[in-house]
């Protein structure tokens, strides 16, 4: 694991919502097309007050990347309408940062999936050490916004 990963720390989510609610998010996020699949799990950040964030991780479709704030804006939708508004979600584009796919797979979590073959397809290629992930797709830093990113 490299070094800057030891300070995130992925866990099975225990995040109170209700079944409802659950339910709710989980037919909002199968209805976004961008969406092929999602883990909702807790997140902790050593050297962060406030203990773990629930925290939504999705793949998007290769054609999502395109428009990726536009993608990321409808999935946040489907978040919102989903929660009370006293709840929230990290939502975080795991596209944008695949060397954490198998940290979030190995926490388990896997909340909704539309797209199966995307997925096979992105857990052979992060087994494969990344080869195989789409060329749009991010590398470092904070794509778009830093230089240095693919």
């Amino acid at each position: 694991m490299s070094e800057d990963l030891r300070s995130i720390r992925v866990t099975p989510q225990h995040h109170a919502l209700t079944d409802e609610r659950r339910e709710e998010l989980e037919q909002r996020l199968m209805a976004c097309p961008d969406v092929a699949f999602c883990h909702l799990v807790d997140v902790a950040v050593d050297g962060v007050d406030g203990g773990p964030s629930p925290t939504l991780f999705v793949w998007l479709v290769p054609s999502a990347l395109d428009s990726l704030r536009t993608a990321l804006n409808i999935v946040s939708e489907a978040v919102a309408d989903s929660l009370p508004p006293d709840r929230y979600l990290d939502v975080l584009i795991l596209n944008s940062a695949p060397e954490l796919l198998m940290t979030v797979e190995e926490a388990g979590g896997l909340f909704a999936e539309r797209d199966p073959e995307e997925r096979r397809r992105a857990l052979e290629a992060a087994a494969d050490g990344g080869d195989g992930f789409d060329a749009r797709a991010p590398r470092k830093g904070w794509w778009p916004f830093e230089p240095g990113s693919s």
